[in-house]
């Protein structure tokens, strides 16, 4: 498959650099309006030098990786999917609802793949999760903290930013149909985005959800806890052993022998500890590896229209509490 990128920044950098190294991509160029990033580019890459994404779409190429500011991503997806090329978009997909469907309906008119890069659904420790949820029994909880000192940004703010990670992973984990939603968030000084929130939700299923998200924590914390009837977990992305079991849980009992007062006893069971054994896969490889199949092999990645509609939702739905 010919690919290009569309921008060289944060992000853009690592999706180049992995392209070169999955089997069955070539990467024909790469196109930032900054010319100093297309320099940076440069020393790394050898690719045809273009002028405008006009120019970029007249290549003979199969697909588009989108890596530009959030607040373009559909007007670059858009153009993309016109000039007939499948579309690969770091996340969020777009800023708000509609827009997300438009492009999906563009999209499967033309029977073009499109995926958002919601990359921790790709991780090995949020695959292993998937594969063994059953084995949670009911889910109970999940709290999340994604936290650590900027990046601030000027086009979108901490929850769009760092939430749609946690809220991506909870989606394709157990779902997100919202029944309540309450959200604690603040900005920093004078910077025009909230920096810093708490948000707490309820799904229909009963399942409580809490996450954490800022951009102005002195340390980097990774963290979700998945609690169940049966087990629980703790993931933890920023250290080596990223998934712990733990064979431990509340037991509520009734005891008709006592009192009123004592009917509910709650118990406590503390067992094993497990470290789950993972595949050492590098997430975006997962991904664009993924995206590759899906788009040679003519079926939809899994972080399409699912994920990408009901992630923007619950997002609009934290936006305006």
């Amino acid at each position: 498959m010919k690919v290009v990128l569309i921008g060289y920044g944060y992000w853009g950098i690592n999706i180049a650099r992995t392209i070169s190294n999955t089997d069955g991509l070539e990467l024909v160029t790469i196109f930032d309006e900054d010319i100093d990033r297309i320099n940076e580019a440069k020393k790394l890459y050898d690719f045809t030098l273009t002028t405008s994404l006009d120019e970029v779409l007249d290549l003979d190429i199969d697909a588009v990786f989108i890596a530009t500011p959030p607040a373009t991503h559909f007007k670059v997806a858009k153009k993309a999917l016109k000039a007939n090329k499948h579309i690969f978009v770091e996340k969020p997909f777009t800023l708000n609802l509609d827009d997300a469907y438009a492009l999906i309906e563009l999209a499967e008119q033309r029977n073009l793949k499109y995926m958002v890069d919601h990359i921790f659904i790709y991780s090995e420790p949020v695959k292993y999760l998937k594969q063994n949820i059953e084995k949670f029994g009911d889910i109970v909880y999940i709290n999340a903290r994604r936290i650590n000192l900027g990046l601030f940004q000027y086009s979108t703010d901490v929850i769009w930013d760092l939430a749609v990670h946690d809220l991506s992973i909870i989606e394709y984990l157990v779902g997100l149909d919202v029944k309540k939603v309450s959200v604690f968030k603040k900005k920093y000084k004078d910077f025009p985005n909230e920096a810093i929130a708490s948000i707490n939700i309820e799904l229909e299923s009963g399942v409580i959800l809490g996450i954490d998200v800022s951009w102005l924590s002195p340390v980097k914390v990774r963290e979700m806890i998945i609690g169940g009837t049966r087990m629980s977990a703790v993931y933890d992305d920023t250290i080596d052993d990223k998934v712990k079991l733990y064979d431990a849980g509340v037991i509520l009992e009734k005891d008709l022998s006592k009192d009123e007062l004592y009917q509910h006893m709650v118990q406590y069971k503390y067992g094993d500890v497990e470290t789950a054994d993972l595949p050492n896969n590098f997430s975006l490889n997962n991904a664009i590896e993924h995206f590759r199949d899906c788009c040679l092999e003519d079926r939809m990645p899994i972080t399409s229209k699912k994920s990408i509609v009901n992630v923007i939702k619950v997002l609009e739905i934290i936006s305006k509490v």
